[in-house]
């Protein structure tokens, strides 16, 4: 069986990773573990395809410490345990996880009593927040690494060198590799997969912007339906909104969509509609739902019109969130007990003998008042003068609604 390239060229040093410079500079963290020769257990966090793995491999390498690789989606207990027995008995070791996320937390915690013991280090890698998946204790013990997405243009750099090298043999011009490193979105294993599909089928024929669109029908997308990327994409979007950029907005929208998780995008749009266009645009709240109705109805990809339109519609709206402010504080009150006893005149009076009680007695109905309004105390006595609603002027509805109540107290 022939041996993925990906593998073939997978670093046998740092000096060999692809990108990463925020963990590689001369004076950070990965640099004086090498030169000190000094050893830590290690989180290596970040999205698919980064080189996570390479990464923790060329380090044990570069520090010349015995290493066993478990892969916790698919590797047997048996083999962890295995390890760890090999482990416990040399001067130092590193143990590499990967996926460790797929570890449930009993199986995480049997580490930390190897990790405490001094000579066994783990090198753990993650595609999901650490701070989500991985148990505090193995957290506290260990240091986290953030790996980025390789940059297109580092991507290009790679290749460029891999085919001067010749390492690999394909006739591609500099924009047809270009357009082909954009496609596989800084994931470096994807487009390893893909240069070795066009290197044992395409040899000796030039590889066009056209062939490889023939071939790969579309960009990988980064993200998917969990983990950091899509919540970023979520909060992206709703910022973007917020901040009435309507190209960042249909940006994230678009993204969002491409994952397929609709429901979630729908559900963060009407949050957005009640949350940050609010009273300076009441009647866009029930459009975006009717949108969100007309998708489920229409389906993709006609479904990213109406969608489309409400979100370019938010965007370009006036914003407040005067009434998010106000209830949420008045429900923050609630929570920390300022529940206080309803004034009797306001109280249920709508049974025989409530006026014995003092119920609802001295009550001022407004509607028989010309303007529909009376002067009298609602809240209760503790918090009679407490202000939640702070209008916004920035929308000419909300100023109208104001204005109104300001005229009723007049």
């Amino acid at each position: 069986m022939n041996t993925p390239l990906a593998y073939l060229l997978r670093p046998k040093t740092t000096s060999e990773i692809i990108g990463q410079e925020n963990l590689l500079k001369e004076d950070g963290l990965i640099k004086k573990m090498i030169s000190n020769n000094f050893c830590r257990s290690l989180i290596f966090y970040g999205p698919s395809g980064v080189g996570k793995t390479s990464f923790a491999i060329a380090l044990a390498n570069d520090l010349n410490i015995e290493y066993d690789l478990f892969n916790a989606s698919y590797d047997k207990k048996e083999n962890l345990t295995k390890i760890i027995d090999k482990a416990i008995n040399k001067e130092r070791f590193i143990l590499i996880i990967d996926e460790i996320h797929r570890l449930n937390r009993d199986k995480q915690d049997i580490l930390l009593n190897f990790m405490e013991s001094g000579n066994v280090y783990l090198f753990a890698t993650t595609t999901e927040n650490p701070f989500f998946t991985i148990n505090p204790a193995i957290r506290s013990r260990a240091t986290i690494l953030e790996l980025k997405r390789v940059s297109h243009d580092e991507s290009f750099a790679f290749v460029n060198k891999l085919i001067k090298d010749k390492k690999v043999d394909i006739n591609i011009k500099p924009e047809s590799l270009k357009y082909l490193c954009e496609l596989n979105s800084g994931d470096i294993r994807s487009l390893l997969n893909n240069i070795e599909l066009f290197h044992n089928l395409y040899k000796g024929e030039e590889i066009t912007i056209d062939l490889i669109s023939s071939i790969i029908s579309q960009g990988k997308n980064p993200s998917g339906a969990t983990g950091d990327d899509f919540h970023d994409l979520k909060s992206a979007l709703q910022k973007s909104v917020r901040g009435s950029d309507v190209d960042a907005s249909l940006h994230y929208f678009s993204r969002l969509l491409s994952i397929g998780d609709y429901e979630t995008l729908m559900r963060r749009m009407v949050i957005m509609a009640y949350e940050d266009i609010g009273l300076a645009n009441p009647s866009l709240p029930p459009r975006v739902m009717q949108a969100c109705d007309a998708f489920r109805q229409i389906g993709m990809p006609e479904g990213i019109i109406p969608l489309g339109l409400v979100i370019i519609e938010m965007a370009l709206s006036q914003k407040s969130n005067s009434a998010l402010m106000a209830s949420g504080k008045a429900f923050e009150d609630v929570k920390n007990g300022m529940a206080y006893e309803v004034p009797s005149h306001l109280k249920d009076n709508h049974y025989k003998s409530a006026v014995k009680l003092n119920r609802g007695v001295n009550y001022l109905y407004p509607h028989v008042e010309e303007k529909g309004w009376v002067a009298q105390q609602y809240l209760p006595n503790e918090i009679k003068n407490i202000k939640y609603f702070k209008p916004k002027t920035n929308s000419a509805y909300e100023r109208k609604l104001w204005s109104l109540y300001e005229e009723m107290k007049k």
